[in-house]
């Protein structure tokens, strides 16, 4: 049950563009109580989760290929240095240098 909530709150995600008033209008819920929901179930703003569901997901729309500017707006971010700042201080590494380790690392692995 938890993973079937999990999955609906991640596609309103999507459908919010991301976004923590547009996904607070979807729920038919106030911003304030969205927040308030967010804090006692998860500890965090809903804002706080949507970055870091969105930058989770761009790890693998950057694995499949995707440019670092088409990740960027297809996940809501206004400017790809946005996003690139995000995912950098997340994961310590620029978009591209996360793509070109991780393909490193699957050759060394691979051969």
């Amino acid at each position: 049950m938890a993973k079937a909530l999990s999955e609906r709150w991640e596609q309103l995600a999507e459908s919010s563009g991301y976004n923590a008033k547009a996904l607070a209008r979807l729920c038919s819920l106030s911003v304030r109580q969205l927040e308030r929901d967010f804090r006692r179930d998860l500890g965090r703003s809903p804002q706080d989760w949507l970055n870091e569901l969105r930058i989770k997901i761009s790890q693998q729309l950057l694995l499949s290929g995707n440019p670092v500017k088409r990740v960027a707006y297809e996940l809501g971010f206004k400017q790809p240095s946005h996003f690139c700042r995000q995912f950098k201080s997340r994961y310590k590494l620029t978009p591209s240098q996360f793509v070109t380790l991780s393909v490193e690392t699957v050759n060394v692995a691979g051969g």
